[in-house]
């Protein structure tokens, strides 16, 4: 028992001693405005043991006698250390780190780094620029706005995506769509339309390779990542509440209106012998309408409107942001409309001092509808041949309640009505994160993704539809995806004398893709309220599909700066695929890249009007792998004869495809003047090897085509961006911004020794030494004397040599006429500019875009000019210029002769400078919104979107990316007015 009392004292006397030796250090962490900062990190210097400031900023924490220093650090602060005297409470400020720019910016992987030593080429947009636009579409507001990033929007259905390419076409086999990262996980670039941009924080474009080469296989064509919004810790919930109403119209009808009127229609019937003038007056007293046939098929005034309610704060150690939202938008032409749901969650806590984890869950729902009627249909995209003189309505002014008496044609609304498609689609995105830092600077991230969507459509033929009565039909398809993402990295950082900065992170990732469909049919419905699949008791039918792929990847990336003037990073990632070939499965990419902050240099530091020079350079390689997932494998299908399934060869299969390989360098350089002026241009030179290509192969061997590793590619290319504080004070300022690039591209080598390829049936051509063009049979001009069109004949020694000699003509039209024309397929030359000013509460925002050198195959005008050819329909005006007789010059050959072949002349120049946004607004001020005691901030505005379009193109809209386009859905003008609250 005594020997037990001596221990237990002996203990006793152990503890005291030691806790009279530890102490408790307290305090606050604070800005330079005195603002309380939460989430300060607090470490004893030199050991894994540390704390974060609470939400008001007060931090505790023990300290042993050994601990000479605390280091406070935050991400966007410079980090501040004290020494431990002898004081128990110590007041902390923490002020902005000294770069000129402090955003953080996510390159890759690992933690964020400020955007004044990122040495990739990456631009930041904020979130607000593609925010309150009246469309679902959130890339659509990026048009014009990042040099090197082209974007056009193809049509005005509601539900339309945009085509993106960074830096050129980067392939002429695969695809060219940059890799799309949300909340670093990997995601189909058709889902950022199911998402809400209310909810992006910050959309970054990575262009050269020191930024895109840690991704790989898939970041050949650059990569775009968005990342959401989150709360602060310490913050009071702030609730925002954004609602938006407007309109859309036909962005312009000048090209609708081009058509004959009734009187100028029968007229050149009587000139050109079609009709007598007795008939043709006749034809129009029966008939003494003029009719507006676009104002049939388009609607005028669709509304547009959206409501987003967000909830963001913190409390303690956790932060969250909570919103939901919905959008709606008729389109202009019947069956066209998008309705969205969405809601996200994010949630991010600091467990303790060396755990942190966060979840992001996004879900969404929405329906479209899409009119169908557009290539070659005369219910919409050709509907304008519809002669004038009929009418969709009797003479009481009553609509056709189905066919159009003369027209034919049955009225868009009952078309709608009987002929009837909807999509739906659900979307989740999911992804979480659990990070640790075990030692001292130290993080171990570990983080799942999900992508899941199901897919349905749903389509039906009433049985009441007139033509087809007590005969419907039903269709289902249902789709399902899923896209599984995890990701393993480590990442280090720690300094030497505040003068080496390192950081060293290794990673690993693994993706898989599972897809499936299924679709049903039948006929013979007979009832509209029996439309299912089961009530048709004929023409059943079932079929169904499966398509998986996977990744796995291990990465690793090296960053050094010295003094904050000398940056290098270094990266290398591993790929492997199940798309290709069981021989080269794998493939290696890398990158090395390197900054100089010149301004910062002694000889620098006194020229007083060059505040920053900063000159970038990189070199490094990444693949691209966007083919479809069995190319490489010798595949098997199945067939039926005589009621029994018969199997047969379906494709050839090639073992050894592999990876499309891409060099790129890029030298840049940013400086800014006066402490106003921001300037930054970079030159570029990306080489494409490898290509995955599609190659033709004669029909005697089985194949058409098999795709293999052949050809080459090269763009180069300059951008240069200007954006300036042009005059700034505390109560106005005007910000003028512009941003420009240009790219050319060039085919260096092809296959199988050709020196040119036709893709077929597009009017494309690839040659060797020449940038991807158009080839056509050129149209020389309407012989004066003759009326006979001639074009000019082709070198027969090389067809890609543009021939306009003009003593080589023929009257003779074929399609072996065709040859180069010279004309670029891609616009080298694209961009935007904009103006940012405001006066106290009122701003002004203007954005424009433009593309020069854009050139598109006028499809339509083969039907709307061509009056042998479509007999009885109208026609543009424009075919009123024909030859009449010897020593006319005129547009058009003599009567009789075809007017319009597949030639040049279709080939218009599609250049255009568009109004993306036109936005003014007003800010109410604060001591207004303090005495409602309940409002934080609140604006009213109004904004437009495409209101304004200049262009030579004659077709209905010029920003179609394609080569060729026919009845398209032409984009919209919207006008809308919008509110914006926070309580």
């Amino acid at each position: 028992m005594r020997k037990l009392l001596l221990m237990l004292a002996a203990v006793l006397f152990f503890t005291g001693h030691l806790l009279a030796q530890t102490k408790t250090v307290t305090g606050k962490v604070t800005d330079d405005s005195g603002e309380a900062i939460p989430g300060a990190t607090i470490q004893i210097k030199g050991t894994t043991t540390g704390t974060v400031t609470d939400g008001t900023g007060n931090f505790s924490i023990a300290v042993s006698p050994n601990a000479k220093f605390l280091v406070f650090s935050l991400i966007g602060m410079t980090s501040k250390e004290i020494a431990i005297g002898s004081a128990s409470t110590y007041s902390v400020t923490l002020s902005p780190s000294s770069s000129a720019i402090d955003e953080v910016v996510i390159v890759g992987y690992g933690s964020g780094r400020r955007a004044g030593t990122v040495v990739g080429s990456v631009t930041q947009v904020s979130g607000v620029r593609v925010q309150d636009r009246p469309t679902a579409n959130a890339f659509d507001a990026l048009q014009g706005k990042v040099a090197g990033l082209q974007i056009f929007t193809s049509s005005g259905e509601p539900s339309q995506t945009s085509s993106l390419r960074i830096r050129g076409v980067g392939s002429l086999g695969a695809s060219s769509t940059p890799l799309i990262i949300l909340d670093g996980s990997p995601i189909d670039p058709n889902t950022v339309l199911t998402l809400n941009p209310e909810d992006f924080e910050t959309v970054s474009v990575l262009k050269d390779a020191s930024a895109t080469s840690i991704y790989g296989a898939r970041a050949a064509n650059g990569v775009i990542q968005i990342t959401t919004k989150k709360g602060k810790i310490g913050q009071d919930a702030t609730v925002s509440l954004k609602t938006q109403y407007g309109v859309s119209n036909l962005m312009s009808t000048d090209y609708f209106e081009n058509f004959m009127s009734s009187k100028e229609l029968t007229d050149f019937w009587v000139a050109t012998g079609q009709r007598t003038r007795g008939s043709a007056d006749t034809l129009l007293k029966n008939f003494p309408n003029d009719t507006k046939w676009y104002n049939e098929y388009y609607k005028t005034d669709v509304p547009t409107y959206q409501g987003d309610l967000s909830v963001s704060g913190g409390g303690g150690k956790t932060s969250y942001y909570v919103s939901g939202g919905y959008f709606h938008q008729d389109g202009l032409a019947y069956r066209s409309a998008y309705d969205r749901y969405t809601m996200r969650s994010n949630v991010h806590t600091v467990a303790n001092n060396w755990l942190k984890m966060g979840v992001n869950l996004s879900g969404g729902y929405d329906k479209r509808q899409l009119n169908p009627y557009g290539t070659n249909n005369t219910n919409r995209g050709l509907a304008l041949l519809a002669p004038p003189f009929y009418s969709p309505r009797d003479a009481n002014g009553v609509e056709y309640p189905d066919l159009i008496p003369g027209w034919g044609r049955y009225s868009p609304k009952y078309l709608a009505d009987k002929i009837r498609a909807t999509n739906n689609n659900v979307q989740l995105n999911l992804s979480g994160y659990v990070e640790v830092t075990p030692i001292q600077n130290l993080s171990i991230r570990s983080q799942a993704g999900l992508e899941f969507s199901e897919y349905r459509t749903t389509g039906t033929q009433m049985p009441s539809y007139v033509v087809s009565p007590n005969n419907g039909n039903a269709s289902e398809f249902f789709s399902r995806a899923a896209t599984r993402t995890i990701t393993n990295t480590a990442e280090y950082k720690f300094s030497v004398n505040d003068l080496h900065r390192i950081t060293a992170m290794i990673g690993q990732e693994y993706i898989d893709y599972v897809y499936s469909d299924f679709s049903g049919s039948s006929t013979g419905q007979t009832d509209d309220r029996l439309i299912l699949i089961s009530n048709g008791p004929a023409g059943r039918a079932v079929t169904s599909t499966q398509t998986e792929y996977a990744y796995l990847s291990y990465f690793g990336r090296l960053e050094y700066g010295y003094n904050d003037k000398y940056f290098v990073d270094l990266s290398l990632r591993s790929d492997e695929s199940s798309r290709f070939g069981r021989n080269n499965r794998t493939a290696t990419f890398w990158s090395v890249g390197a900054m100089w902050k010149a301004s910062r240099e002694d000889f620098l530091r006194d020229v007083s009007w060059l505040k920053d020079l900063t000159v970038r350079a990189s070199y490094g390689t990444s693949g691209n792998s966007a083919i479809g997932n069995y190319l490489s494998l010798a595949l098997v299908g199945t067939n039926t004869y005589e009621n029994a399934t018969g199997w047969g060869v379906s494709t050839a299969g090639n073992p050894n495809l592999s990876w499309e390989s891409q060099k790129m360098t890029t030298v840049g350089l940013s400086f800014r003047l006066f402490d106003k002026v921001d300037i930054e241009t970079e030159f570029y030179n990306k080489k494409t090897g490898n290509m995955l290509v599609s190659v033709p192969y004669p029909y005697t061997s089985g194949f058409p085509n098999i795709t293999d590793n052949v050809g080459s590619l090269k763009n180069t290319g300059i951008e240069l961006t200007v954006g300036a504080d042009l005059y700034r004070t505390k109560t106005a300022y005007i910000t003028p911004r512009f941003n420009f690039f240009y790219n050319k591209n060039e085919v260096t080598e092809l296959f199988q020794g050709n020196k040119y390829w036709i893709t077929p049936n597009t009017g494309v051509s690839w040659a060797i030494g020449q940038p991807v063009s158009f080839v056509y049979p050129i149209f020389a001009q309407v012989n004066k004397d003759t009326g006979l069109p001639e074009w000019y004949l082709p070198d027969p020694a090389n067809i890609t040599n543009t021939q306009k000699d003009p003593k080589k003509v023929t009257s003779a039209f074929t399609p072996d006429l065709q040859q180069s024309t010279g004309i670029r397929r891609e616009p080298p030359f694209n961009g935007g500019f904009g103006l940012a000013a405001g006066y106290k509460g009122l701003y002004l925002d203007v954005d424009f875009s433009f593309s020069k050198g854009k050139y598109l195959i006028n499809n339509d005008r083969y039907f709307f000019e061509n009056p042998n050819q479509f007999a009885g329909f109208n026609q543009s005006k424009v075919i009123l210029d024909y030859w009449k007789q010897a020593g006319d010059v005129a547009r058009f050959p003599r009567y009789g002769v075809q007017f319009t072949q597949f030639d040049s002349r279709l080939i218009e120049d599609a250049s255009f400078l568009r109004m993306k946004n036109i936005t003014l607004g007003y800010n109410f001020q604060s001591p207004l919104l303090r005495r409602t005691k309940f409002f934080k901030a609140a604006t009213l505005y109004v904004t437009g979107r495409n209101l304004l379009t200049f262009t030579k193109y004659t077709g209905p809209d010029p920003e179609v990316d394609a080569n060729l386009t026919l009845g398209v859905n032409p984009n919209t003008k919207q006008t809308a007015v919008g509110l914006n609250l926070q309580f």
